[in-house]
């Protein structure tokens, strides 16, 4: 199974973490999931929360001119939540 990286940019603070899953769309699904666990400074359960049903709810968009790379994003407590991920394995 495919191995993807993640990258959160928030407040200032970069935050990677890995994910197996069978697809892109999976992955970011895989990733929401874990990502309550992440340690953010200035995100609450509640914040993640947030940024996970936003993060879910619009599909992410594909990099141009890069192969297995997509972007995403919101805001949460007025501050953007910016997430590139990369297939980066299999």
């Amino acid at each position: 199974m495919p191995l993807y990286t993640f990258f959160l940019e928030y407040r200032g603070g970069t935050y990677v973490s890995q994910v197996r899953a069978r697809s892109s769309p999976l992955a970011i699904k895989a990733w929401a999931g874990k990502f309550i666990e992440l340690n953010v400074p200035g995100l609450g359960i509640r914040s993640k929360s947030d940024l996970v049903e936003k993060i879910l709810r619009d599909a992410p968009t594909a990099l141009d001119g890069l192969k297995n790379t997509w972007c995403s994003s919101a805001l949460v407590r007025g501050q953007l939540a910016l997430i590139h991920f990369t297939q980066t394995e299999g």
